[in-house]
């Protein structure tokens, strides 16, 4: 998930409009797929500076274009356009200086949602993230969020990448159609305590799009979305 098309300009990617694809969640539902249409759009070039930037957050460093023109190899101009359209679908965030500050989900700006990576301490723009990101990986973990209902905090211990199987928590992954992963998807990709907070949620929410998803799913999904940001030791294992 999240591929791209390498033959799209930047042009294209800025005026392609979603399509939603199927998968199957927990219950047997059919959701728009977890990479939202406007990701399967995503260039060449915006797809190598979203792994540099992404690789420079994992060393707790906010790269600006001029480091992600060296880390890439691609010409100024050409990282500028990678990055504006990343900052416009919701794929990266960008402070006032032009550094990356947040991509692909995994920030240094706090958020809702803490992620401990081998001890130190990040951010994730949604819960899908915080578990997603690690299972990759393929890394101990610690993703720390709040149930979607009655806001009690959850922790969730992965051990190598892999959560506990038997755990009640469970996830949500939005169904809709995405323009803006950070607007559209991730508010409410979040974790609740159990089922039966989900459900409790869902009718609140007026049953929206989408299904829920254990956290062994939600690792599994995670493998595939962020399995081109895994290190090579774990990019293997991290393709199901």
């Amino acid at each position: 998930m999240y591929p791209h098309r390498a033959g799209l300009g930047l042009r294209s990617a800025l005026t392609t409009e979603p399509t939603p694809t199927g998968a199957r969640t927990d219950d047997g539902a059919t959701q728009t797929d977890v990479a939202p249409g406007l990701l399967a759009a995503l260039p060449a070039a915006a797809a190598t500076v979203r792994r540099a930037a992404f690789a420079r957050l994992l060393q707790h460093d906010m790269a600006g274009g001029a480091v992600l023109a060296a880390d890439t190899g691609l010409s100024a101009e050409m990282v500028r356009d990678a990055v504006v359209l990343l900052e416009r679908t919701g794929i990266a965030t960008v402070d006032h200086e032009g550094r990356v500050v947040g991509v692909g989900g995994l920030s240094l700006v706090p958020t809702a949602h803490q992620l401990l990576l081998d001890g130190q301490t990040f951010w994730t723009w949604c819960a899908f993230d915080a578990v997603g990101i690690p299972a990759a990986l393929g890394i101990d973990a610690v993703a720390r969020s709040r149930c979607g209902h009655c806001g009690d905090r959850l922790d969730v211990t992965l051990t190598a990448g892999r959560p506990p199987a038997d755990s009640p928590v469970v996830g949500w992954l939005p169904g809709h159609a995405c323009t803006n992963v950070q607007v559209d998807f991730c508010p409410a990709a979040n974790l609740f305590c159990d089922h039966a907070h989900l459900s409790a949620w869902r009718d609140q929410a007026g049953n929206p799009l989408g299904g829920p998803a254990t956290l062994p799913t939600l690792a599994t999904l995670g493998a595939q979305v962020w399995a081109e940001m895994a290190p090579p030791a774990a990019s293997g294992s991290g393709q199901h």
